[in-house]
């Protein structure tokens, strides 16, 4: 039942409802005087649509291509699905509608199956030809006179063009299939031929999936449904060996895989992972969805699991190093350890730095998630000339008169403090950070870096130049300290704190 315009109309019934002589948009006073014993609930148009969207997911086994079939009246809702190219997997179209309705039937869900060349055509068929445990299948070449004895409404129009046709007489589509078409166009409008055209196929009518589509994916089916999750560990090391050994075959790594466990009861759970580099290791895959598997609920038991791919890599093949520590051995040992960390935390969760061509400290480097490809060409700054002023101890702290060194900690961003200093191009003899003293002990610099004014970035402001320090307080405490804008600038000087040395 639905309230509108101050009236209670009824928005659903049940087929005893419907024998009564009852129908969905009677009004609920001229439904309760056929029956005065009615039990009417408030309708959940909310509720109906994530119901219909999970039996969209669930119908996933059958092929990649779902979607659930949404009417504004509620009463013609269903699911459409795309099983070009899947239909064989299942022994053909008859034995896959056949294995769709009992999987339905026993979970009490009343429904009427079609197949067709067309969605428009299947839409048709399964309101207005198919009948409880009698799908429409009809062949190629007689879809067109299976359509034509059905009323207009099976087209798919408003109630306007409907009720427009049948008053100058079209009441099935079959009539129409003679009528001229600008003539139509004129009457009624571009909807009567562009509903026909897309049932023939002349108009493409592209279905537009649930969610985002595979590119492999692998199933496992059951002939009696499993719970326990040593069963699902050994399922889920099948599927990986099945999809690796396809993956090698087309010399591709997995980046991101969906694990789908299909539950009797038409629930569909469902275990992400994502590879810091492309993988198709079957035991290291394996590992991390079991390593997540006490986040499923098997229910009373999976029937089906479904193991898909949704991004891939190149992976030509590689040759083990044999020198333990190296670049190339170490890039391979700590890949494992990221997918795991990301299979806990979520690979968005962990970054990697990647260097990029500036010489602004805080812009010389970015975070970029793991599972982003990593750049093949790098661009590094020569490190800039350290002016030490005279008397102003050197040697290491320094960097040995070699590029200069940098924190292995930058605050971003930099943080202020308040400095004392005597020659304007003299370090601060103390500063007081996060209200603290610090008297310098020693200090080396100043080491100048303007704005880059040739970028967007840049603008040419006077405290954009920084003079930078490293200093040393009397505990041995090291910082990396600039003065922003010059020394007899107006406004003054500031100064911050932008890193620690270790």
């Amino acid at each position: 039942m639905i309230a509108t315009g101050g009236r209670r109309l009824l928005a659903a019934i049940n087929p005893a409802a419907a024998a009564a002589g009852l129908a969905p948009g009677m009004p609920l006073a001229d439904a309760l005087s056929f029956l005065p014993g009615l039990v009417t609930a408030p309708a959940d148009p909310a509720a109906d649509s994530a119901a219909l969207t999970r039996l969209a997911e669930w119908c996933g086994r059958y092929s990649p291509w779902t979607a659930p079939d949404l009417q504004t009246g509620g009463d013609d809702n269903g699911v459409k699905i795309e099983i070009t190219g899947s239909s064989h997997l299942w022994g053909g179209e008859t034995a896959l509608a056949a294995d769709l309705a009992r999987r339905l039937a026993l979970q009490g869900i009343a429904h009427r199956i079609a197949i067709a060349g067309t969605l428009g055509a299947a839409w048709a068929l399964a309101r207005y030809a198919a009948a409880d445990a009698q799908p429409a299948l009809p062949a190629p070449q007689d879809e067109r006179a299976a359509l034509a004895p059905l009323p207009v409404e099976a087209l798919r129009l408003d109630p306007l063009t409907v009720q427009g046709l049948r008053r100058v007489g079209l009441r099935q589509v079959g009539e129409i299939y003679p009528m001229p078409r600008d003539a139509l166009a004129r009457r009624f409008g571009d909807s009567v031929a562009s509903r026909l055209d897309q049932a023939f196929g002349d108009l493409p009518e592209p279905l537009s999936p649930l969610g985002e589509t595979p590119s492999r994916r692998v199933r496992l089916s059951f002939a009696e449904p499993i719970a326990d999750p040593a069963d699902l560990a050994r399922a889920i090391a099948r599927l990986v060996e099945d999809l690796t050994t396809r993956l090698a075959r087309e010399g591709v790594g997995a980046r991101r895989l969906d694990l789908g466990f299909h539950r009797i009861d038409g629930r569909v759970e469902h275990i992400r992972i994502g590879t810091a580099r492309p993988s198709r290791d079957p035991r290291h895959l394996a590992g991390l969805f079991t390593a997540k598997l006490d986040t499923v609920d098997p229910g009373l038991g999976i029937e089906d699991m479904i193991l898909a791919v949704f991004a891939v890599e190149k992976l030509p093949p590689e040759q083990a190093e044999f020198v333990a520590g190296s670049p190339e051995a170490a890039a391979h040992d700590i890949a494992p350890l990221l997918d795991r960390l990301g299979a806990h935390l979520g690979l968005d969760a962990i970054s990697r730095i990647e260097p990029r061509q500036s010489h602004i400290p805080e812009r010389a480097s970015i975070c970029v998630p793991v599972e982003e490809k990593q750049s093949s060409k790098l661009s590094v700054i020569p490190g800039r000339r350290v002016a030490a002023n005279p008397g102003m101890t050197s040697g290491e702290f320094a960097g040995n008169g070699r590029k200069p060194l940098r924190p292995v900690r930058l605050f971003r961003p930099p943080e202020p403090v308040e400095a004392s200093w005597l020659v304007p191009d003299n370090p601060p003899i103390q500063f007081t950070w996060r209200r603290r003293l610090h008297r310098v002990a020693r200090a080396d610099g100043p080491e100048r870096i303007a704005e880059e004014w040739w970028t967007e970035e840049g603008f040419g402001e006077a405290d954009a130049i920084r003079d930078y320090y490293r200093v040393e307080d009397s505990e041995g405490r090291r910082f990396w300290l600039f003065r922003a804008g010059l020394a007899h600038s107006d406004p003054p000087p500031r100064w911050f704190v932008h890193g620690l040395f270790a």
